[in-house]
């Protein structure tokens, strides 16, 4: 156990409550992704569609903790407590991470431009959805991952078209991940029951499915490590609050660093 007031629980508090994890697992999946449909790292696409990634998720996340910090109590109060403490200072990381997004989109395709207002859209108006149905919340909140992880990635190619069928495998293959983290998500800070641990299963079973897409086609086959991570994540499931936060997106940006460092270690 970390101590309660250690400098690691601090740190790890510090990344997961200011949407700095997050934002690091978005950049993580823009860079697996990008890799497997072929953008070179050192390009300037690559660069800027990952630093948008970033820009981007601190803006939809911290929005959607300021504004929903009631709600929010009762699944994550550590998270919020912390949020209401700095609510100034993550506010300014708001402005400046918008004020970041519009010259970093300017410099990638138009394309890239309608994929992102997609994942916007979704993200802002996740405090309106989320009361809805389950099922409905885990599908348009990995709509929104999968537009910024693979659908930047694949915009920002100098040839989309080209690139169109391994980038439907990548969502194939990267989206059950999410779905899975998510699923596992919606049942921190509950109790467990028969019910809970039958919702933890499905959401394995989602995460292996995305296992399975890539096998047969090996460009993007690295990407496998996404939804392997996401399935070892729910083996462990902790009901309480920072496993949530920090493990189960730890996985996501487990897997996509693995799958970012096995493509890019090929001849």
């Amino acid at each position: 156990m970390l101590a309660r007031n250690g400098p690691l629980r601090l740190a790890l508090d510090f990344l997961a409550f200011t949407g700095l994890w997050p934002a690091a697992v978005a950049a993580s999946l823009v860079a697996a992704c990008a890799l497997a449909l072929g953008t070179a790292p050192s390009s300037h696409r690559f660069l800027t569609a990952m630093a948008l990634a970033i820009a981007g998720t601190l803006v939809v996340y911290n929005v959607d903790r300021l504004r929903d910090l009631d709600h929010d109590r009762k699944t994550a109060p550590a998270r919020s407590d912390f949020v209401d403490r700095h609510r100034r200072a993550l506010t300014g990381v708001v402005a400046g991470s918008a004020a970041a997004c519009l010259p970093l989109a300017v410099l990638l395709p138009p394309s890239v431009w309608g994929v992102c207002a997609v994942a916007l859209g979704l993200g802002l108006f996740h405090r309106r959805l989320k009361g809805e149905r389950a099922f409905l919340s885990v599908l348009y909140v990995t709509l929104a991952w999968v537009a910024v992880g693979v659908g930047i990635p694949w915009a920002a190619t100098t040839d989309p078209a080209a690139v169109t069928t391994p980038a439907l495998v990548a969502a194939l293959t990267v989206g059950p991940g999410i779905a899975a983290n998510l699923v596992a998500s919606q049942e921190r800070g509950h109790p467990p029951t028969p019910q809970q641990r039958a919702r933890l299963r499905a959401g394995g079973a989602i995460a292996l499915a995305g296992c399975l897409v890539p096998l047969a086609a090996g460009t993007v086959r690295p990407l496998i490590a996404i939804p392997l991570a996401a399935w070892l994540s729910l083996l462990a499931f902790r009901n309480h609050e920072r496993y949530g936060l920090l493990v189960l997106d730890g996985a996501l940006l487990a897997g996509a660093g693995i799958a970012a460092a096995l493509i890019a270690a090929r001849p």
